[in-house]
């Protein structure tokens, strides 16, 4: 096994991190140009050369200041609501574009990643968000039709956007702790990104102001191109190759020697339904397959509450709140800074009074659900700051589903779990990212929370499922935990053969 520093991991975790940061204001800048094109003669003829010239020096403060003035001025008002659904709209057909090239090639990336090899893997997300990011700027500059948006959404959708780029992570960090580190590594991680995330956050908002978005974008796209060449320099392949297929077909009669040139397809489908045979009954345990099953829909339904704060910004720049992109940096700074802080303090402190993966997930939607129904019914500001003070202790079934899985499964059997964690991922977000930017464009006029609400009920429906994970695994006894505390040294493929194996 190759070993890859820390340090390494580390930086690539933060450069990403500015760039998905910086990536993520193309929102703000996209409403204040809709806003400035709000159709005066009520006809919302908009035109696809949309884009402004306030790519330079103009931000939305001046968004803010029409929002602040809707109670006395009903042409404010109606303009608000319209750039708020024709954003949310373009966001709606953008994450379209690119679902299905990203399921697809998420499928194809993290099956192959043994053959294609993890540096590899790592690079092409990597060069899919540095085209998105050229056309963006082309975007910018030449005043390009609308369409090009939804171009540069499909190129990232082939390259599997940051879920691949997760995933690979998580293996690599994954092979390179132990397992009793392993929970409290991944949450130390996220801290850190998200640390970062808040100062990029914090910052991008006033240099907007100052200097506009394009400055932004050509930060983060340098950083892209430092982010390859770091992986190419320091993440190096492994010198063996795992045998994804040793349990995962071993109730098969399928053996190298059948395997031949002439049957590709019936190899090709092996490797699809291996995904899913980890989770099987007829392969497995039947605690082991329960117990994961619970785990992967819990993180399913947390992903789906997720979703729902896809269209969170349209909900911050509308009234009654009207913030500026100061405000929004501020905010998601803030945000991310008592995550990072009290997320790993609380993290600790579960783990001192003896709470397990589980108990920690369970508790952690239940301050999802709290914070989610806090600010649905917010009405001031303050009050969405007050909601910090929950929030922070959220997320932690993001940071424990690939440990908690990593626990019941060899180390073999990995490459497939988090390959079908992160496919499930990219499913549930970008689809859930189009659809519930659809219902905010259809519900902002009349019941702009309901998003929020939706994201409770999600919540409440995963918190159920991690208290019935803690009642199987309590009923547990501990001949019934197949998976050994150490972990063997994955097989060598003979090099006769290796050119045949069933690819995973």
């Amino acid at each position: 096994m190759t070993y890859i520093s820390n340090y390494a991991i580390a930086t690539i975790l933060c450069l990403q991190t500015v760039c998905h940061s910086i990536i993520s204001t193309v929102g703000q800048y996209i409403y204040a140009s809709y806003l400035q094109t709000y159709p005066s003669n009520g006809t919302q003829n908009f035109t696809t050369n949309f884009i402004p010239s306030i790519h330079l020096l103009k931000s939305i403060n001046d968004a803010s200041s029409q929002c602040i003035d809707n109670t006395s001025n009903s042409s404010n008002s109606n303009a608000q609501v319209w750039a708020q659904e024709q954003s949310a709209d373009l966001f709606f057909r953008i994450d379209l574009w690119n679902s299905c090239p990203m399921i697809i090639m998420t499928y194809i990336l993290g099956v192959y990643t043994p053959k294609l090899g993890r540096q590899f893997v790592l690079i092409v997300p990597m060069l899919g968000t540095t085209g998105q990011l050229a056309i963006w700027l082309a975007i910018i500059y030449f005043h390009l039709a609308d369409y090009w948006w939804y171009i540069a959404s499909f190129i990232v959708g082939l390259s599997g956007s940051s879920y691949i780029l997760n995933f690979v992570l998580s293996l690599i960090i994954v092979d390179n702790t132990k397992e009793n580190d392993r929970s409290s590594r991944f949450v130390l991680f996220e801290a850190l990104t998200t640390t970062v995330s808040a100062i990029v956050t914090f910052a991008s908002g006033y240099y907007i102001n100052w200097r506009g978005f394009t400055d932004l974008y050509w930060i983060s796209l340098g950083l892209q191109i430092i982010s390859i060449i770091i992986v190419i320099l320091f993440f190096k392949n492994s010198s063996h190759i795992v045998n994804e297929r040793t349990s995962l077909l071993s109730s098969s009669s399928v053996t190298v020697t059948q395997i031949k040139e002439s049957r590709p397809l019936k190899s090709k489908c092996n490797n699809c339904l291996s995904l899913f045979q980890i989770f099987s009954f007829k392969n497995q345990p039947r605690q082991k397959s329960i117990s994961l099953l619970l785990i992967l829909f819990a993180y399913i339904f947390y992903l789906l509450a997720y979703s729902t704060y896809a269209a969170f910004l349209w909900y911050l720049l509308d009234s009654p709140f009207c913030w500026s992109s100061e405000n929004v940096g501020n905010y998601t700074a803030l945000a991310s800074i008592s995550c990072a802080i009290f997320s790993l303090l609380g993290m600790k402190f579960f783990t001192r009074l003896g709470a397990s993966d589980t108990i920690i997930c369970t508790l952690s939607h239940l301050f999802f659900t709290a914070s989610s129904l806090w600010i649905a019914f917010a009405k001031r500001s303050w009050q969405l700051y007050a909601g910090l003070l929950i929030s922070p202790y959220a997320d932690y079934q993001n940071a424990l589903t690939l440990p908690m899985m990593s626990k019941w499964l060899e180390p073999h059997e990995r490459n497939h779990a988090f390959a079908l964690v992160a496919e499930v991922n990219t499913i549930v977000t970008t689809f859930g990212d189009s659809v519930f930017n659809w219902i905010y464009a259809q519900t902002v006029a009349n019941f702009r929370n309901f998003t929020l609400l939706m994201a409770a009920g999600f919540s409440i429906i995963s918190f159920i499922l991690n208290i019935c994970l803690f009642g199987v695994t309590r009923r547990m006894s501990n001949d019934e935990i197949l998976i050994s505390n150490s972990e063997s040294e994955p097989l060598i493929l003979p090099p006769s053969t290796s050119h045949h194996h069933i690819v995973s």
